[in-house]
């Protein structure tokens, strides 16, 4: 009997997670690179879900939380952590926690094309387990000529491995595909705003979750990093 009770317990909270937000590094938000620029970036995000796969029992979820970049000449690393799920009655909020790196194998100041290779981990502990997901793909920023701002379209597709660890259970792993793209808009002064679109498909049936994050940015030159 207690066989069969920590099955379906496996079986439902390996079920639910999909349908919640599990799919994006940190947890209910998009999966964001650590972009390629020297110095340090201080980001806000507010994110929600944009179809039924993405939402928590079956209402739409938001998400709120930060992240900070450290931008160096050859690679890039960032930290980041938020809350989640924000909206949903009789669901618990927790803390999430991610960060990533960037290898960035074409950029230079002047070039119009920047090329990176991106490595990420998110991790989300809940009441009944935990879940992790590691993001790992190719980054494609253009760099688009704009007098006195910065404009940069990118897009980052890849694949996601996410691992459910119920605390009743055997573990459970999925990999599938997914793709983030959006834009970075920087303004005079280090302030700037930006938007992603997060969307992946794993598990089988397969979950097709969908994503929107908007925040804000503030970029602070570091001497001696080549800004």
């Amino acid at each position: 009997m207690k066989r069969t009770v920590g099955i379906l317990a496996a079986a439902a909270l390996v079920g639910g997670l999909v349908a919640q937000p599990a799919a994006a590094q940190l947890h209910g938000n998009a999966v964001y690179p650590a972009m390629p620029g020297t110095g340090v970036t201080v980001a806000g995000d507010f994110a929600v879900t944009m179809n039924d796969d993405a939402k928590v029992l079956g209402e739409t979820a938001y998400f709120a939380g930060g992240r900070v970049t450290l931008g160096l000449p050859m690679f890039s690393v960032w930290a980041g952590a938020g809350y989640v799920p924000i909206g949903v009655e009789g669901v618990d909020k927790e803390i999430t926690f991610g960060g990533g790196a960037g290898f960035h194998v074409l950029n230079a100041p002047l070039m119009p094309v920047s090329v990176s290779l991106q490595a990420g981990v998110g991790y989300l502990s809940e009441t009944d387990g935990s879940t992790m997901i590691v993001p790992a793909g190719a980054l494609v920023v253009l760099n688009v000529p704009t007098p006195g701002i910065s404009l940069k379209p990118w897009i980052m597709p890849g694949i996601r491995w996410v691992r459910y660890s119920p605390d009743v259970g055997d573990s459970n792993s999925d990999i599938g595909f997914g793709a983030s793209g959006g834009i970075m808009l920087g303004l005079p002064m280090g302030l700037g705003v930006h938007a992603t679109l997060d969307w992946m498909t794993i598990g089988d049936p397969s979950a097709k979750p969908l994503y929107l994050s908007v925040g804000l940015f503030y970029k602070i030159g570091v001497p001696g990093l080549g800004m």
